[in-house]
This record gives C-alpha cells, sequence and structure tokens, in this order.
C-alpha cells in the first residue's frame, strides 16, 4: 500500500520533452504518487503553501511528485494527472518558479497572467493572491527558493538591504528562460543522489550561487552603484585567500567577503589585474593542485579522483582544461613522477 492505496505496479514516468540534455528525474527523487487528490493537497502543501482546488473526473495517472533538497531551496517535478484549479495561499516567505513541461499552464500571479505550454515559465508573486490551472497531462517543474537566501545574496552584492519586492514576479521570455534553465539543471545535476558526495560538496554552493544570481540578476544590475579604480588590496585579499581555502567550496560572494569588498568591486579589479574572472582564476589554482598531486609519488588515487577532489566533475572538461594549461595530459603528468 502506499499512502493508503494500491502501490503502482511500477516507479511513475513523468512524460515530457526535454528542454535541456540531459533533465530526466531522478528516480530517487520520488517523494509520492497517490490517487487521493486530498492526499497530495496535504503533501503538496507542506512543500509550497496550503491551496483550495476544483478538478476534473478524468484522470490520466495518480498525482506524483519528485523532489530534490537543496541549501535553502528545493527542485520538484509534479503532475496531478487531471484538469485541476489551484488557488493557493500567498506564498509569503519564499520565491517560486514555475515551469511547464509538458501540457497546458494558466497561471495569474499579482499583475502577472501567463498562459502557454512547454517551457512557459513564471514567477510567482511572494505578496499576492495567485491561481493555476493546468490540464491533465500537465507536468511542472518548481524551484522554491526561501526568501532568506534571496536577501543573503542581495546583500552580499549589492551591500544593502534588499526591496520589499524581491524579486519581482513575471513571466520569463525566452533567453531568461533558457539562462534560468541551465542554472536549474546544474543544481539537478548535483543534487542527484547519484551524484558523489565529495563533488556535491565542493560545488553545490557555486552552482546555487550562480542559480540565485540569474533570478534576481536584472534587479541587481539596477541596484548597483557605479564603482571605479582598481582595487589592488582587494585583488590581494581574495588571491591570498584562494590560495588557501582552494580546496573548500568557494562561491563568489565568499570571495568577496573574505576580501571585503563587494562582488562587483572584485570582478572589475580581476578583470583588470590578469584580465580572468575570479572564478577562473578559481579554476587555475586547482588545476596546479591536480598536477602537484600527479606529481606526487605517494599519491594513490586515480586521476579521476583527484579530479572529482578538486571540484572538476566533467572529466572530459577537465582532461581539455588541463593540457590547455600545461600542454599534455594528466596520464603523462603522471607517467614522470
Amino acid at each position: 500500500m502506499m499512502n493508503g492505496h494500491p502501490p503502482c505496479p511500477h516507479p511513475p514516468t513523468l512524460h515530457f520533452p526535454p528542454l535541456l540534455p540531459g533533465s530526466d528525474i531522478p528516480r530517487g527523487a520520488l517523494l509520492f504518487q497517490s490517487d487521493d487528490l486530498e492526499h497530495a493537497r496535504t503533501r503538496i502543501g507542506r512543500i509550497y503553501r496550503p491551496y483550495r482546488f476544483t478538478a476534473g473526473e478524468r484522470r490520466t495517472m495518480p498525482v506524483t511528485m519528485f523532489k530534490l533538497d537543496g541549501n535553502g531551496m528545493a527542485l520538484t517535478w509534479f503532475a496531478y494527472g487531471t484538469d485541476i484549479s489551484i488557488q493557493p495561499e500567498i506564498c509569503g516567505n519564499f520565491a517560486l518558479v514555475l515551469t511547464t513541461l509538458a501540457g497546458h499552464s494558466e497561471a495569474r500571479s499579482g499583475r502577472v497572467e501567463q498562459v502557454g505550454g512547454t517551457g512557459s515559465t513564471v514567477l510567482v508573486a511572494s505578496n499576492a493572491r495567485s491561481a493555476f490551472r493546468y490540464s491533465a497531462d500537465n507536468v511542472q517543474l518548481g524551484v522554491r527558493i526561501d526568501a532568506g537566501r534571496i536577501a543573503d545574496i542581495w546583500r552580499s552584492i549589492a551591500g544593502r538591504e534588499p526591496p520589499a519586492e524581491l524579486p519581482v514576479p513575471a513571466p520569463f521570455d525566452a533567453p531568461r528562460r533558457d539562462r534560468w534553465l541551465a542554472s536549474v539543471q546544474l543544481v539537478r545535476q548535483l543534487l542527484d543522489p547519484d551524484t558523489p558526495a565529495a563533488l556535491r560538496a565542493m560545488q553545490l554552493p557555486r552552482a546555487e550561487e550562480i542559480l540565485l544570481m540569474s533570478l534576481v540578476g536584472e534587479q541587481l544590475t539596477d541596484a548597483l552603484p557605479a564603482e571605479g579604480g582598481i582595487a589592488s588590496a582587494c585583488v590581494r585579499r581574495a588571491v591570498a585567500f584562494i590560495e588557501e581555502h582552494a580546496e573548500r567550496p568557494l562561491t563568489l560572494t565568499d570571495i568577496a567577503a573574505a576580501s571585503h569588498c563587494s562582488v562587483r568591486t572584485l570582478h572589475r579589479a580581476f578583470r583588470q589585474w590578469r584580465d580572468v574572472s575570479v572564478m577562473r582564476h578559481l579554476k587555475d589554482v586547482r588545476l596546479r593542485r591536480v598536477r602537484m598531486a600527479l606529481h606526487d609519488p605517494d599519491e594513490t588515487a586515480s586521476i579521476t579522483e583527484i579530479a572529482t577532489r578538486w571540484g572538476f566533475a566533467h572529466l572530459g572538461q577537465f582532461a581539455t582544461d588541463y593540457r590547455k594549461a600545461f600542454n599534455e595530459r594528466p596520464s603523462d603528468t603522471r607517467a614522470k613522477r
């Protein structure tokens, strides 16, 4: 029995054309499946907000929900398997971005209205009433982000308290949607239960930071004051911090905080210093650490294990970057020890 109902003979599958390569849903992320819409309301309401609903009688599949938890955020995939209208309580303490992966959706949130099919993406208002309608074949991708995480990244980059309405609710145009889904996909890959724990620990904080920036980036750009001059002290502190802590899962905001400057000042200073980004410099440092390990005659870990330890998830790209940096393959370096 599952949730008081006969179990499905096979694990559920949500069918939809992927918007990004490899955007399948990890099987281990299944939260529940149920033929009981009231039970589904209770479970989904715990993750988002309690809601009222009216539903059609025709059912195409059980209500199904998958969920992956991050740090102050969660990725969910859900399908009701019937025509349904939903009126949730006001979000209040979190931001919610919904993307239609299959079927038809209608969303009304504050002053925003969006009607569409596959790819339709909307940022739900956190302080206004919303209403949604989904077709029986609809599949939704939901990204829930705690308001505290959004406020933290705003403070770290803008250097002041965030505005009352952050982020501003809006439908996404195609370029913004594609950028958003690319950042969601990166987080999804790292939250996958099959992802090595060491790799997740190293890369997830930065991936979540990228996702947050993609959500509030336009508002941040408008809010940042103009800053000039080469902040040489800022660069020196950043370089020293990276050298000392390169093995940690560093984010851009971590490095800026340690450098006692804003993210914007740090980025500009690095461009003027070496014409590289801060995170590219961190990557170069980590490549050198891999090279040192490959030279070490006492190092017993494999090349893959060493690369993963230093945060390189895609081994093909790692090999390309390594060869470009040192004019030899990782295996060539290891053979010299």
